[in-house]
């Protein structure tokens, strides 16, 4: 049945709004005034009253865990806790409320040791303390550092003697035992402690995760979501979903491999560029070049100034980022890379520089690109090499980039104003679950450079503002643009797909310290209805 949803105030362009649309076959037929619609309506048409509320483009999330957002909710939940023993706490809720069988391994995440008091990371001993014999591990907010307890290193066999991966660390102790702390590739050392995915459990978390989004408006995902290890039931779980009729968001796959093997077996078994269906598809090589600036494991140029000497980690050789782009481009899959510090980023430069073919037309790109020089954002636009950003990282890290990076650094970094103005396209996105899948305080963060307090007062780096229609398009028309959709997402047109949402609030207009507070009251996909706020 065709739709009309009028009295509402589409929004169509800067300054630019629409009264009406005519959704036909889940996509926009006619974008006009009320009037016009209204009259020229057939009888059976669904007419939709929006009382006057602002209606924007659909978010499109362009990178994000989906998939791991709906397994969070069977783990501990570590977001904001203050102290290692309110950490400690929330595992011994956890515990006895779920009551785990003997031996099975329990994980968390969330933790940031930067909002500690004390600001050490938990070890062993002190997870020892709740869980002696249970095997515990909790992860950094970041994902590039975890701690366990005695019982999780014990069962993976990591002792003293444990060779390092390259690209990862294992901290010692005092006694010259592992500590329980490991860093972004030794993390993997702890995989054989958790029970391998099925399709059943990738449905069953991605239809919780899949309400969230909507119920947050966003309507499509740049998800990174399998990797060598899982890409077989999360393609089966796709799949299956798809079939019953159970997606409610599009997913372009971010598709993550750590060896030129594993890729090369990916394609031997016969995956390609834009497999998928009607909702999903594969559509990026996901690379890991360095690790975090909260854990110190970001790749920089010059040594931490709050660590002489350490220059944080290389998690992937340029002769292996090298061999995969090629690869991954010769089978027309798009190359995009974690790369956080400048050192991963002129990595992935130098290697997307000699990928070719000049233009870059497959949109090879980087994302975070947290910690910049000026003249790197220059190579972006030469390139033409897109930044996927998370603006809501500026919530915290502007509070410890300056101690990480020195005053210099840190003023030239999370600078997303200016390589836009340079013409580098700049797609936003949470990397939720390390961020909240909200889009609201992401995009107050990018319109103010302040944290979600309100601090500093007028804004860490003001050069770097942008617009709320800059903002609104870069999480919406330049995220499209990045998975090759610009000409069927991101804006409310005739013949674009009927992706939008319908605020409680006038997101123009509302004072700048009411927008996180901005509340979706309805999410449409395709034509569809996916979500409605209780009135």
């Amino acid at each position: 049945m065709d739709t009309i949803y009028h009295n509402g105030r589409f929004y169509i362009g800067p300054g630019r709004f629409a009264q009406a649309v005519w959704l036909k076959a889940g996509r926009f037929y006619r974008v006009s005034d009320s009037a016009t619609l209204l009259a020229e309506a057939p009888a059976a048409c669904q007419k939709i009253d929006l009382e006057g509320k602002v209606a924007l483009p659909g978010f499109n999330d362009s990178h994000l865990h989906l998939l791991s957002i709906g397994q969070e909710l069977g783990m501990v939940d570590l977001y904001g806790v203050t102290s290692v023993e309110a950490l400690l706490d929330r595992c011994r809720a956890f515990l006895a409320r779920r009551q785990p069988p003997p031996g099975q391994t329990v994980v968390g995440n969330g933790w940031n040791q930067d909002l500690f008091a004390s600001p050490a990371i938990p070890t062993r001993t002190q997870l020892d303390a709740v869980a002696p014999a249970q095997p515990l591990i909790l992860n950094r907010v970041c994902g590039n550092l975890l701690c366990c307890n005695t019982a999780a290193l014990r069962q993976a066999g990591i002792t003293a003697a444990t060779p390092v991966p390259p690209g990862g660390g294992i901290d010692l102790g005092p006694d010259g035992q592992p500590n329980g702390i490991l860093r972004d590739n030794a993390i993997a050392l702890l995989d054989p402690l958790l029970p391998p995915p099925t399709a059943e459990s990738c449905r069953t978390a991605y239809l919780a995760a899949m309400a969230h989004a909507a119920a947050c408006g966003i309507t499509s995902v740049q998800t990174n979501d399998c990797n060598a290890a899982t890409w077989p039931v999360v393609l089966a779980a796709l799949r299956q979903l798809e079939d019953a009729g159970l997606l409610t968001l599009r997913l372009n796959l971010q598709c993550a491999f750590d060896t030129p093997a594993a890729l090369e077996q990916f394609f031997a078994a016969g995956n390609r560029a834009g497999q998928g269906g009607k909702w999903w598809r594969v559509g990026a090589l996901k690379l890991f070049v360095d690790g975090s600036l909260g854990a110190r494991t970001a790749w920089l140029r010059t040594p931490y100034a709050d660590a002489p000497g350490e220059y944080g980690l290389c998690c992937l050789s340029k002769a292996d980022a090298l061999a995969m782009a090629r690869l991954a481009n010769a089978h027309g899959l798009t190359v995009v890379a974690h790369a956080i510090g400048d050192a991963a980023i002129a990595q992935m430069l130098a290697v997307y520089r000699q990928v070719g073919p000049a233009g870059n037309p497959l949109r090879n790109g980087i994302i975070h690109c947290q910690i910049t020089t000026p003249g790197q954002w220059a190579e972006f636009a030469a390139l033409k090499a897109p930044a996927y950003v998370q603006p809501i990282f500026i919530d915290y890290d502007h509070t410890i980039a300056q101690a990480r990076c020195g005053a210099a650094l840190a003023e030239t970094s999370y600078a997303f104003g200016t390589p836009a103005a340079q013409g580098v396209r700049i797609c936003y996105g949470t990397d939720a679950p390390v961020e909240s899948l909200n889009p609201f305080p992401n995009l107050y963060c990018a319109i103010t450079r302040q944290a979600l307090n309100g601090t500093p007062a007028g804004g860490w780096h003001p050069a770097q503002r942008v617009s709320r229609e800059e903002a609104l398009a870069h999480y919406t028309a330049d995220s499209a643009w990045a998975e090759f959709a610009e000409g069927e997402k991101g804006k409310i047109a005739p013949g674009y797909l009927a992706d939008f949402v319908v605020l409680d609030k006038d997101y123009f207009t509302v004072p700048e310290g009411e927008i996180p507070g901005i509340r979706v009251t309805r999410t449409i996909v395709g034509g569809r209805q996916v979500f409605a706020a209780a009135r």
